[in-house]
Order: C-alpha cells, then sequence, then structure tokens
C-alpha cells in the first residue's frame, strides 16, 4: 500500500494514501487509487487574530489531471467555479468545470469529499491517478472568509517511471482574487476587477 502525506507549514495536513483500484473500473488498469486525508487543526489559540466562532471548511473538491494544467495555477484568473468555493463553499459550478475539463482528456477523476464543521479534524477521499494524469489538485473554503482557501494544486504521485509510495508536501492557503474583504466575517465586497490567484499571506492569518 503507497501513501502520500500533504503537511501544511500552517493548520493542514494532506494524507495520501495508495489502495486497491478494483472499483473503478472504467479507469486504464494500471492506474492508481489513493486515499487522502486532510488532517485539519485551525484552531484559536495557534491562530488568534479574529478567529471565528464558527471556523469550519467546506466539502473537499478536486481532480487528478495533466501535470501541464493550468487550472487553479497561482497567477491566473479563477474561474467561476473557483469563484463559488472559495466564497462559499459550494461544489457546482466547479464540478461541471472539472467534467468539462476530463471530457477533453485534462483529467481522469473528479471527487468530492465531504466537509469539516469545525477547524479541528479529518476529511477522506479516494482519487483515482494514472501515469498520463499524474497530478492531483484539492481545495476546500476556509469558512467563513471572503475567498480564501486551503489546497494542494498540481501535486505528481508520479515520478521517475513509478507511482510513489509515499510523499509529502505543504498544503498552502490560497486568495482567489474575487472578493476583498480584509477578515474572516467581512460582508461581500467583490473584487473589481477581478485579480489574480495569489498565496494568502495577510492578517489575520
Amino acid at each position: 500500500m503507497r501513501y502520500l502525506s500533504i503537511l501544511s507549514v500552517m493548520f493542514t495536513a494532506l494524507l495520501f494514501t495508495n489502495c486497491n483500484e478494483d472499483d473503478f473500473e472504467n479507469f486504464p488498469s494500471d492506474s492508481e487509487t489513493y486515499t487522502v486525508t486532510f488532517n485539519l487543526n485551525w484552531n484559536s489559540t495557534d491562530f488568534p487574530t479574529d478567529y471565528p466562532s464558527n471556523a469550519h471548511f467546506s466539502k473537499l473538491i478536486g481532480w487528478s489531471h495533466l501535470s501541464t494544467s493550468t487550472f487553479f495555477k497561482l497567477g491566473t484568473q479563477a474561474s467561476a467555479g473557483i469563484k463559488n468555493m472559495a466564497e462559499t463553499g459550494g461544489t457546482s459550478p466547479l464540478d461541471e468545470e472539472i467534467k468539462n475539463r476530463i471530457e477533453l482528456d485534462e483529467g481522469l477523476d473528479r471527487v468530492i469529499g465531504s466537509g469539516l464543521g469545525t477547524g479541528t479534524g479529518s476529511i477522506s477521499v479516494d482519487i483515482v491517478v494514472h501515469k498520463n494524469h499524474p497530478s492531483v489538485t484539492l481545495a476546500t473554503m476556509l469558512a467563513p472568509s471572503p475567498d480564501w482557501y486551503a489546497a494542494a494544486v498540481n501535486v505528481s504521485l508520479y515520478e521517475n517511471g513509478a507511482y510513489l509510495d509515499q510523499k509529502t508536501v505543504d498544503l498552502r492557503v490560497y486568495d482567489a482574487g474575487t472578493d476583498s474583504g480584509l477578515s474572516f466575517a467581512s460582508a461581500n465586497e467583490a473584487t473589481n476587477p477581478q485579480a489574480p490567484i495569489t498565496m494568502f499571506v495577510d492578517a489575520p492569518l
């Protein structure tokens, strides 16, 4: 069994566990399935500034895809789906955007997992990768917030001609560039014109 863990420098950890893909008959026979686990520890002690009383994370959503995909890439404009996920935690229309890209052979598997009702805990989901679609991107809204989300973007699980047994990478917090609010409970304030996706490096985090 293979493992991939993604540890955050902030407050989240993401674990990928390779498992049997017998239930995924529509995928290539040489594909691999990973169980992804976000271990979340966003708490008021470590992050006291404006810490919201209703801290939580939205449903986990993402896909496996070409390593050259620019969807979710820093410096690009957030799609309508990424915008809605980052601002409201909604998985639509992001799920359809991912589905359309998969139909164009840019991706292989689309997944939606559960959310988390508090700032601490874990979220798990299974995702299938293949050597032709070796990268994984997964995101969950940091909620409440204007347009901030925690994500692992373009994480490759196939290197040097083999699937990885385990790997640890950092999760990051991103700003979708669609809302100019300054803190978790800020009122909606659309960014006009829309800014590109950036790393979130400002207060209150």
